[in-house]
């Protein structure tokens, strides 16, 4: 895998902030990037783009861009599929109301998860989990945070292997969609639709390239370069654009998820993307 060096456009195209289930806000999410030197972060929060305005005008007098996305949570037989979306239009407004539906989803899969961790003997409460949230779309690490807070477990690795994880005690189905509704759902909204870690999936990549798939994450937070080989043989194979980020939430103190620009991302793929993204945009 390329190293980073300073000479070396810094990307990353996988980040997380509290408009969902990142620990830093928008604007501090770009103080960060901004300290590790990065020249192009994109936005992609779980089915929010709450947090998009935020963090461009706190780039805006800067050096970095940040690119509108969005990271959108789909589910197959055993497996949940996740689409990251770049250059969404982001104000679209039946791409805002389909989110609405997912966060709504998100409030009522929470409180049933609290509901099955009380029954365990966890000492939480679904108000806990509301206030770390705070305005962000809720998820499954919010609960686990509350987990790792209240002493249940050690680590959010651990609430999600123990209780979480699909197919543990805790876990709650969620409002689903089909992978191929969301790539139609980002491409209606002017994005490229990117699948996000497709490390259990990648069988599904050919269908979903007949449903608009545009690019593969190849370079990832927590790949080997095994995986990284692999996935970057699969992209070719098919055409799609091989993009890459670190899957940065913040919550680097409780072991979860990647750092803020470890990943080396090829610059060349933004400006793919945004050609891209301006074809799609032309012919909605």
């Amino acid at each position: 895998m390329p190293k980073i060096n300073s000479t070396t456009r810094r990307v990353d195209l996988h980040t997380h902030s509290t408009a969902s289930d990142g620990e830093l806000a928008p604007r501090d999410l770009v103080a960060l990037a901004l300290e590790r030197d990065l020249d192009v972060i994109a936005l992609t929060d779980h089915d929010s783009i709450a947090g998009i305005d935020a963090a461009m005008d706190a780039a805006r007098a800067t050096n970095l861009e940040v690119i509108p996305g969005v990271e959108l949570s789909s589910d197959v037989e055993f497996a949940e599929v996740h689409m990251l979306g770049y250059f969404v239009d982001w104000r679209d407004a039946d791409f805002l109301a389909m989110l609405a539906k997912f966060r709504d989803g998100r409030i009522g899969r929470a409180e049933k998860m609290v509901k099955k961790l009380n029954a365990l003997g966890a000492p939480i409460t679904f108000a806990r989990v509301q206030e770390i949230a705070g305005d962000g779309s809720i998820g499954r690490p919010h609960v686990a945070q509350v987990l790792v807070e209240s002493g249940f477990v050690a680590t959010i690795n651990e609430a999600f292997a123990k209780y979480l994880a699909r197919n543990a005690p805790a876990y709650v189905e969620r409002f689903k969609i089909t992978p191929e509704d969301s790539v139609a759902l980002i491409l209606r909204a002017g994005g490229v639709p990117v699948l996000a870690h497709p490390r259990d999936v990648s069988h599904y990549v050919a269908p979903l390239v007949k449903a608009g798939l545009v690019g593969l994450e190849v370079h990832y937070g927590m790949y080997d370069d095994a995986l990284v080989s692999k996935h970057a043989h699969l992209a070719k194979q098919y055409g799609l654009i091989a993009t890459g980020g670190s899957d940065f939430h913040g919550l680097e103190k409780m072991g979860h998820m990647g750092k803020l620009g470890q990943v080396f991302v090829p610059p060349e793929v933004v400006e793919t993307l945004r050609e891209r993204a301006n074809e799609i945009k032309n012919h909605r």
